[in-house]
């Protein structure tokens, strides 16, 4: 698969989703993203330059804003970014910039952030490794990665197995063109061997679980 077609797949199921994201997802999983904001927020500190890859509609990006000098939201979907844009303005966030390109290739310098972001978005990708070893590359030495991802491969009631089962048979038929089922040892593994020290780690939401963890750049 070439980069041109794999950028494209994983950019479609965003695409679809863009319009109403927010309507969809916030009413079920509210609580796992204020949680998010509320552990970034006890990381990051007000000068900090703060990069969040795969921002989605900037949920966690504007919420965090207040709290960092500058937050740099990208993502590979221009439709999630015309969203984020339209909510920043509307809030009249002025320290938030957001863009669009592709998680594998950040259009920044090495050693440009002091902390790095990717949330919920390492399970839905073709090479999570890849999107970790540039964040890695993007973080100044000592920096922090912020991560939570849903951890499909981990123990779930039968009504969360059941729609687990759907996306499965989504994924099968190329609906879903990339999903990784990983359990929580899974994800702790995937960033320690991108070059990181896991200092933390907390569930944020019970099912399926979402896995945070707080990292350290090598």
């Amino acid at each position: 698969m070439d980069e041109q077609t794999r950028q494209t797949k994983e950019r479609a199921i965003w695409e679809k989703l863009a319009a109403g994201y927010d309507s969809r997802t916030l009413p079920v999983y509210q609580h796992a993203y204020d949680l998010s904001i509320e552990k970034t927020i006890a990381v990051i500190s007000p000068e900090q330059q703060v990069l969040e890859i795969g921002c989605g509609t900037g949920i966690i990006s504007l919420g965090i804003a207040a709290e960092a000098g500058k937050v740099t939201g990208t993502d590979i979907s221009p439709q999630m970014i015309d969203v984020a844009k339209r909510k920043a303005e509307d809030a009249a966030v002025a320290n938030v910039e957001f863009q669009v390109c592709d998680g594998y290739s950040q259009p920044f310098e090495d050693d440009t952030f002091d902390t790095v972001l990717i949330f919920n978005t390492l399970q839905a990708l073709k090479e999570p490794a890849t999107m970790l070893a540039e964040a890695r590359r993007l973080l100044k030495p000592g920096g922090h990665l912020v991560t939570a991802t849903d951890c499909y491969g981990e123990p779930a009631p039968f009504s969360v197995r059941l729609r687990l089962g759907v996306q499965r048979l989504m994924k099968w038929l190329g609906v879903i063109p990339f999903m990784s089922y990983f359990t929580e040892d899974d994800l702790r593994w995937l960033i320690e061997e991108a070059g990181f020290t896991v200092m933390e780690t907390d569930m944020l939401h019970a099912a399926p679980v979402n896995y945070y963890l707080l990292a350290c750049k090598k």
